[in-house]
């Protein structure tokens, strides 16, 4: 798949301080591309830089093959920014509002092309509404339309569902699952959760540096420790001594409809389910589940951002 972002070396200096250090990474076109961090890591700085509002202490940035630059005006129109407070004018109305981001970026058709995302983002029923008057959520969803509104093909989205309620919650992210594939999108989000369920690319920086990047599965299989098996046997069953597969321990153990669930850590990262199934029906068990727990990303996140 075609690398359409390619961040290479970048470093930010500030007086007395380095915000980003020799940070580099890439995004696959049509990917929607997980960007975390805690607070004061680097994020939103790298973000601008990519978005071009920044320019780099050190380091290049290309995206679609153009070096971004705040002196070039010519990648505008190829990024769309959702910052995490969008800055949109309050005191006009959400149709005036995205037909003037639209008249900006030379948007050809823009009155058809205002409805088509107001209805999109289910903002019709609001249009004449002044922006300052709306809920957190119809601000974003307004943001949100600002940013798709010309077609980039490249879309930064910075903390797009914080502070929404969960109806709003749902309903951005749908919106946002839809556009891949489509476009590429550059996402950044505390929810750990909602990375793992969007994205199919993350990269983790902390302190300026980055820490992990590259495709979730990838990750999740070089962080796992070991073979880490669910498995479920019939009501008030019990496992077999397991050695002869390798050192193990049982860390979790509870029963769920009507079924006996055993967490089991393998020391060896070896597959051995076809060999354990086997041995367990040959003992009389009832195996009634068996699939493979990959660490959750909250691991990953937290152990990649430990103090170092």
């Amino acid at each position: 798949m075609e690398k359409i972002l390619i961040v290479d070396g970048v470093t930010k200096e500030y007086p007395g301080r380095t915000a980003v250090s020799n940070v580099s990474f890439q995004v696959k076109s049509g990917s929607i591309h997980g960007f975390l961090g805690p607070n004061g890591a680097g994020k939103s700085t790298t973000m601008k830089m990519i978005a071009g509002l920044l320019l780099p202490t050190d380091g290049e940035i290309r995206l679609f093959g153009q070096k971004i630059s705040p002196e070039k005006n010519d990648s505008k129109n190829l990024i769309g920014l959702l910052s995490e407070n969008a800055p949109l004018y309050l005191d006009m109305k959400v149709e005036n509002y995205l037909s003037f981001v639209a008249k900006l970026h030379r948007v050809q058709h823009v009155k058809e092309k205002v409805e088509k995302v107001m209805e999109e983002l289910n903002l019709t029923q609001v249009k004449s509404r002044l922006i300052g008057n709306l809920s957190k959520g119809f601000r974003q969803r307004v943001g949100l339309g600002g940013a798709i509104v010309y077609d980039a093909p490249f879309l930064i989205l910075d903390e797009p569902t914080n502070g929404l309620d969960p109806q709003a919650v749902v309903e951005l992210r749908d919106f946002i699952k839809k556009l891949a594939g489509q476009k590429t999108i550059l996402f950044s989000s505390h929810i750990l959760s909602e990375v793992e369920q969007i994205c199919d690319q993350i990269t983790i920086i902390h302190r300026g540096k980055i820490r992990a990047s590259g495709d979730l599965s990838e990750i999740h299989q070089k962080f796992r420790q070991g073979l880490v098996l669910k498995v479920g046997i019939g009501p008030s069953e019990k496992l077999p001594d397991l050695t002869s597969f390798g050192s193990y321990e049982i860390t979790h153990h509870h029963v769920l409809n009507n079924e006996e669930q055993f967490l089991i850590n393998f020391h060896q990262d070896k597959d051995i389910r076809y060999e354990l199934s086997k041995f367990l029906i040959s003992h009389g068990v009832k195996l009634q589940t068996m699939h493979v727990e990959s660490p959750e990303l909250e691991d990953i996140f937290l152990h990649m951002t430990e103090t170092k």
